[in-house]
């Protein structure tokens, strides 16, 4: 169902981007990419390769780290598992469960999954964060030339991930705070009559605040670990980012405009978490769009925003989508023949 309506918010998404002027057309878009240099085009696919490859390295090196050592094969699929449900699914919620169905397949236990997949939430979180700062610091005025509605969009996006790696770092470090906190608002509701049932409510609370208790034993010590994972996620994001970037210098783009395009595309990417539509498709079209205006004309902007988020998106999440394929299937010829050779034991 959210492959169907993912496939619908990109047509849509596409069609508005391609309605700013009457004046362009689809075979203005197939002409830019004629005249682009193909260098630079296989650098921005190249960009979009690194994508998948480095959340996969960066979530290999927790698996190593806890001894559960697994190919680069095995780490490209739980990316990829992880990139194709979270652009199809609200809020990317369906990203996590698929790259852990992957995982426990391989036999990875499921605290370390656990472990896993929540450090690098947080190291994705932490890099957007990082890479935001980068943004405003090398390009301080791009962000003012952004309309009201698109300033708003990344101003909420930005405090939505600091106060989300804020909740995470307290459970992790001060669970207890959390747990305090959570008593409270779980009794407050009680009292005005949102909530009825309690007790549920609490334990499951003291659940989640446990497991978090655990994962801060986990990882301590490993502070290695964190600083490569961290390290993974930020190229991830950044290189992800640099696919306008090659894109812009294969229409011939100046290159002294490449960190504005690099800086723009980061906020944009920092705006489009403020609204859970998947993919943010929609959402940080519009935000690129705007902020490539400032930058170049519009007709222009229109084939460097199609083009970057297809190679950077569109492209990538297919590509996940046959990774995905291809690794559930290698699961179930493995689970079939395991389940042979137990038939002739």
């Amino acid at each position: 169902m959210w492959t169907v309506v993912a496939l619908v918010l990109a047509a849509l998404s596409i069609w508005a981007v391609a309605q700013q002027t009457k004046d362009y057309s689809f075979d203005d878009f197939i002409q830019y990419f004629r005249d682009a240099n193909p260098f630079w085009i296989m650098m921005a696919i190249v960009c979009m390769a690194c994508f998948v490859l480095f959340e996969g390295l960066a979530l290999l090196a927790v698996l190593k780290a806890f001894g559960h050592k697994r190919s680069i094969n095995k780490g490209i699929v739980y990316s990829a598992a992880d990139i194709y449900f979270s652009a199809i699914t609200p809020s990317a919620s369906g990203g996590q469960p698929a790259s852990a169905y992957f995982m426990m397949a391989d036999a990875v236990p499921t605290a370390v999954t656990a472990v896993a997949l929540l450090l690098n939430l947080v190291m994705y979180t932490a890099s957007i964060m990082a890479i935001g700062i980068i943004a405003v610091i090398v390009s301080p005025y791009l962000f003012l030339d952004f309309t009201p509605l698109s300033k708003a969009l990344i101003i909420i996006g930005y405090l939505i991930q600091a106060t989300l790696i804020t909740f995470i770092i307290l459970l992790i470090k001060r669970e207890d705070w959390v747990h305090g906190i959570g008593r409270f608002f779980i009794r407050l509701f009680a009292k005005i009559k949102l909530v009825r049932n309690t007790t549920k409510l609490e334990k499951k609370l003291d659940r989640i605040t446990n497991e978090y208790r655990d994962c801060a034993e986990m990882i301590d010590g490993h502070r290695g670990m964190l600083v490569k994972c961290f390290l993974f996620n930020f190229l991830q994001r950044s290189l992800q980012i640099c696919v306008s970037v090659m894109v812009f210098l294969a229409g011939g783009g100046a290159y002294d405009k490449v960190v504005d395009i690099w800086s723009t595309h980061a906020l944009s990417v920092i705006g489009s978490n403020s609204i859970p539509v998947p993919g943010a498709m929609g959402v940080i079209d519009y935000l690129l769009l705007d902020g490539l205006n400032n930058l170049m004309s519009n007709e222009d902007a229109i084939s460097l925003e199609l083009a970057s988020r297809g190679i950077s998106f569109y492209i990538c999440v297919l590509t996940c989508a046959l990774i995905v394929v291809i690794g559930h299937f290698s699961i179930k010829r493995r689970i079939g023949f395991l389940q042979s050779e137990e038939d002739e034991e």
